[in-house]
């Protein structure tokens, strides 16, 4: 039987600052809790912006002047 890895990928943690925001645009959470699940929020947002592959700069083509 093979044996399974477990792990967290960068989707899995995307996925779980879109449960976040889902779950507190419903008003799943209490004010009291808002600070806490925000800054979790947060935590997670910039731990995936800093942990993505970064997109290379699109070029602009060169100007060809036509003399």
């Amino acid at each position: 039987m093979a044996e399974e890895q477990t792990g967290i990928a960068i989707s899995d943690l995307v996925l779980a600052a879109n449960i976040i925001d889902l779950a507190t645009q419903r008003g799943a959470f209490k004010a009291a809790e808002a600070a806490q699940v925000g800054a979790c929020f947060t935590k997670l947002v910039e731990f995936v912006k800093a942990n993505s592959p970064q997109e290379p700069a699109e070029e602009t083509p060169a100007e060809t002047t036509g003399d």
